[in-house]
């Protein structure tokens, strides 16, 4: 067997290896992180202005219904090709930009699965007594389909690197919808009016920016050969995952009612914010796992998840100080959600299991993907349901903590254990 080097010489190869790439990472995170940054931060601004006229003008159990039926959408839509966004933009990165009209076109023929569920749904509800529910269900069925396609630009520009166009248009994305629903409310205190002007202005302004961008980019006509296996696999599993990040909203409107459902959507918007600017991080991150080498990535994986961990607990500390103050000046009328609220922060503190789940994407690690969406999906349903039924509102939200907690040791070690010969 070949001697290896000292500890010193180690080390002092990795410090010039990682000097290296810390220079070609900082100058790309400074260029391109820039403008994520900016748009999350006006998204978010966006979104507290949008939930300071809730809070204000809609009552609880409005909103809290508002809130049921925009969680059974995203639920519903488990039930499309939702995995196609990712291989776009990882098919993109690669030159392969006539995926982006691939893509369109799969999510609109494999829409049907949801278009079917949420017309049985809305008989359902219907029979049962429920006409709100059922003409819900029947909106989704109508209208949800097309959120998926219109949306893609977002991946096409982000395998593109063009993440000033991103963060633009999401900014745009954002502020058109968030105009109709304060447009609606002065009109409407009808949940059903809510889900009808989110999901419209949505999907029309979607739709407008596609235009736009495609005629401005002039996207190439190479196409993705794999796009349909790939999407197919990380559709399945995102089937499960789907479920399992709208499952505590459901169980909460199904167990404790609407007005107990606004209260936790109060205290959770303002950590599940911070976490959304974070995740600008995995999205920079995405093209370039896409192109490096395995072996490369894991030599700085760990240390760099270990100091954005450490970030997030400063973060959730800071958080948990100036909750009161929030919500004493911008929320009165949901100060019964502060503890809560407190306490959901503590889950900011391991979202670092992004960095996992982006490098299983990027590098099409299908068995990786397969147990990781799996394993922490099963997770996440099992203990919201076991926290809600034995401790309520605070047993599900002690159940988010630790999913997430257990999704950073899963991802830790699935990505210990994952072939370097990984396909590109």
């Amino acid at each position: 067997m070949p001697e290896q080097a000292p500890p010193l010489t180690r080390f002092g190869t990795l410090l010039k290896w990682s000097e290296r790439y810390t220079k070609t990472d900082m100058s790309y995170l400074t260029d391109n992180g820039v403008w994520l940054v900016i748009a999350q931060v006006a998204i978010a601004l966006i979104a507290l202005l949008l939930s300071i006229a809730f809070a204000r003008y809609v009552p609880k159990d409005v909103y809290g219904t508002y809130r049921f039926l925009l969680s059974l959408f995203w639920t519903l839509t488990a039930l499309s090709l939702t995995g196609v966004s990712t291989v776009l933009a990882r098919a993109v990165a690669k030159g392969k930009d006539g995926a982006w009209l691939q893509t369109i076109r799969l999510s609109l023929i494999w829409s049907w699965p949801m278009v079917l569920v949420s017309l049985g749904l809305s008989g359902y509800y219907y029979l049962a007594g429920n006409i709100l529910l059922a003409i819900g269900a029947l909106i989704i069925a109508v209208v949800g389909p097309l959120m998926q396609p219109t949306y893609l630009f977002g991946s096409y520009l982000v395998g593109k690197k063009r993440f000033r166009d991103n963060a633009l248009t999401g900014i745009v994305l954002n502020l058109l919808p968030a105009l109709a629903l304060l447009a609606t409310m002065f009109f409407s205190k009808n949940p059903l009016s809510y889900l009808a002007a989110y999901l419209g202005a949505n999907v029309l302004t979607a739709a407008l920016l596609s235009f736009f961008i495609y005629l401005r980019t002039k996207p190439n006509a190479e196409r993705e050969p794999k796009l349909l296996n790939l999407g197919g696999h990380y559709s399945a599993m995102n089937i499960l995952n789907t479920v399992a990040s709208q499952i505590d909203r459901l169980v909460v409107y199904h167990y404790l009612g609407a007005v107990q459902l606004a209260v936790y959507a109060f205290a959770t918007a303002m950590p599940d914010q911070i976490k959304n600017i974070f995740n600008n991080v995995s999205t920079l991150a995405l093209p370039k796992f896409a192109s490096r080498p395995l072996r490369e990535i894991k030599r700085t994986l760990n240390h760099r998840l270990a100091g954005f961990t450490l970030l997030m607990v400063f973060t959730a500390l800071a958080y948990i100080l100036i909750a009161p103050l929030i919500f004493h000046y911008l929320f009165p009328a949901y100060s019964d959600a502060v503890f809560y609220s407190q306490l959901y922060a503590v889950a900011l503190i391991p979202i670092g299991n992004m960095f996992s789940e982006t490098l299983f994407q990027a590098q099409a690690a299908k068995k990786a993907l397969y147990i990781f969406n799996v394993g922490s999906a099963l997770f996440q349903i099992i203990s919201v349901f076991v926290g809600i039924i034995f401790f309520g509102l605070v047993g599900v939200i002690v159940a988010r903590i630790a999913s997430r907690a257990f999704n950073l040791a899963l991802g830790v070690l699935a990505v210990r254990f994952m072939p370097e010969a990984a396909p590109l």
